[in-house]
């Protein structure tokens, strides 16, 4: 008998319970097609309030290779995905979102690439037509700005639709901080890569959006403050900055009034001028360390990454 290597297909769930059986029936007819490899699917439920355990569930009942992880709360999308892979002992992981957004028809391709040696497989959008202004506009100044301040370049428009070898994911498992994002791990850490292009599918009619723009916003801090020191940094040139333009401008204050004194300044003006500015750079400088000691804390504190509640088809 012939020894196949095993991939994991990981769908990370939350408020999905209308999505989980349809993806599971077109995900098995795309594995099916695949006779090299033997494949194991596995739903993590990240806390949903809906009931997408008791999908899981019955999936599992009816299907050994399916396997359930349903973690005690929703602790974030970026947290579900890392719950599983640190379970994973296969050769080879596809993270996939359970919402359809995902075409499961492109999983040939990623096992392709993989096949040609590339260790990481990943799915870049050339667009999204569906997505507001605000959101396309956003993810845009996000990436740009990141990609100035960070040490390393995080590549826009790409998604958590990855294949990841083993050797990848023995290296991603090893990484403990709390305030994790996922692609940003998964770039940071080099490897060989490849882009499968292809658009995301719209979201479901009925389907809230999960990520709001204040999660949204907060992912981006998170990434911003987890890869670069450049905010706190900034506090260094902001004092230098604020401290040449107070000085020229007295200077030039001095100078008007010993002449002709035709700007008119007055003392008062100067000090709220020079006051707002002082107390501007302040209050920013105060936020941007907050949110490193934020951060801190949270490492600190050495806490659960996550909790398991219940397992099926898991030994």
């Amino acid at each position: 008998m012939t020894w196949k290597q095993t991939i994991s297909i990981i769908l990370p769930c939350y408020r999905e319970e209308k999505n989980i059986y349809s993806t599971y029936s077109k995900l098995l007819d795309v594995l099916k097609k695949i006779k090299k490899y033997d494949f194991e699917i596995i739903f993590v439920n990240d806390g949903s309030p809906m009931n997408d355990w008791f999908e899981i569930k019955k999936i599992t009942k009816i299907d050994e290779n399916v396997k359930g992880l349903n973690l005690s709360r929703n602790f974030g999308k970026e947290i579900a995905i890392t719950a599983w892979i640190e379970f994973s002992k296969w050769d080879a992981i596809i993270t996939i979102d359970a919402d359809w957004q995902h075409p499961v028809d492109k999983i040939p391709e990623f096992i392709s690439a993989w096949e040609e040696w590339y260790e990481i497989v990943y799915n870049k959008r050339p667009n999204i037509k569906w997505a507001s202004f605000l959101k396309t506009f956003s993810s845009k100044i996000f990436y740009y700005f990141f990609n100035k301040i960070s040490d390393f370049k995080l590549e826009p428009s790409t998604t958590d639709y990855r294949l990841l070898d083993r050797k990848v994911v023995d290296v991603f498992i090893s990484f403990k901080e709390k305030n994790r994002i996922y692609r940003g791990l998964v770039d940071w850490l080099g490897f060989s890569k490849k882009a499968i292009v292809f658009d995301a599918l719209p979201n479901q009619e009925w389907r809230k959006a999960s990520y709001s723009f204040f999660k949204l916003f907060k992912l981006a801090m998170d990434s911003i403050t987890s890869f670069s020191l450049l905010p706190l940094k900034i506090v260094w040139y902001m004092w230098i900055l604020i401290t040449f333009c107070s000085f020229f401008l007295l200077i030039f204050m001095i100078i008007d009034r010993n002449l002709e004194n035709k700007l008119h300044f007055s003392n008062i003006a100067l000090a709220v001028v020079i006051n707002t500015l002082l107390i501007w750079i302040v209050l920013v400088s105060l936020w941007l360390i907050a949110l490193y000691i934020a951060n801190i804390h949270e490492e600190v504190l050495n806490r659960p990454l996550y909790i398991i509640k219940d397992k099926i088809n898991i030994k």
